[in-house]
């Protein structure tokens, strides 16, 4: 008889840990799932979005005709830079910074670590990488006009 009210208690037990494991696993699992979904609408509304920051401007001031504006001398600035100067930009990288219309270092430092996250499509959690980018663009900016 004892050995059958061990027996009993020991499976009590043992189904009251399992429950309690499973509902701390759920709750985690159900945080991590909703972070995900939040994740994923961002992302769907950052690609819904106009790709590059010239899109907007140019949204903006379609209605209104505009003077045309005086031709100004072509500058350095205006020239294209070599974006894989950047640690961390590649081919790639730097194709879909040229599609967006950032083709040198000055427009990229100009840029906010979210409409750089926009651009590349580089989640919330690497905010850190994306402002490492700015900085160094930055600095090159700097270099450049040092000389």
């Amino acid at each position: 008889m004892r050995v059958l009210r061990v027996f009993f208690l020991g499976f009590v037990y043992g189904w009251f840990m399992r429950w309690i494991i499973d509902e701390i696993y759920l709750k985690d699992n159900l945080k991590m799932i909703t972070d995900e979904n939040i994740l994923l609408k961002d992302r769907i509304k950052s690609l819904e979005a106009p790709k590059s920051l010239e899109t907007l401007s140019v949204k903006r001031t379609a209605p209104a005709p505009e003077p045309a504006p005086e031709p100004k001398p072509v500058s350095r600035a205006s020239a294209k830079d070599d974006l894989k100067l950047i640690k961390g930009v590649g081919p790639a990288m730097e194709k879909k910074l040229n599609a967006a219309g950032i083709n040198t270092f000055e427009q990229l430092s100009r840029l906010t670590s979210n409409d750089l996250q926009n651009i590349l499509g580089i989640s919330k959690r690497v905010t850190q990488s994306a402002d490492n980018l700015l900085t160094q663009a930055r600095k090159f900016e700097q270099e450049r006009a040092k000389r």
